[in-house]
């Protein structure tokens, strides 16, 4: 559940960014898509698969917990 948890949230978060059209970068704050267009793009793309690969594990329950 904790991994389907932290994928809805990474999803939240990308919406927010694509609709703000920023990413929230590590010492320099908040950036624009059209200040750092690459980065942009990477976070997008990085948290999508990342959420995704939350849920997946989950659903196969690749988290080390055994079935009842």
């Amino acid at each position: 559940m904790i991994g389907t948890s932290g994928g809805i949230v990474l999803f939240v978060y990308v919406a927010y960014c694509w609709q703000k059209q920023g990413i929230h970068t590590r010492n320099e704050g908040w950036k624009t898509r059209e200040d750092a267009p690459k980065t942009f793009v990477w976070t997008m793309w990085f948290y999508v698969i990342f959420a995704i690969v939350l849920i997946l594990a989950d659903v196969l329950n690749l988290n080390g917990q055994a079935k009842p």
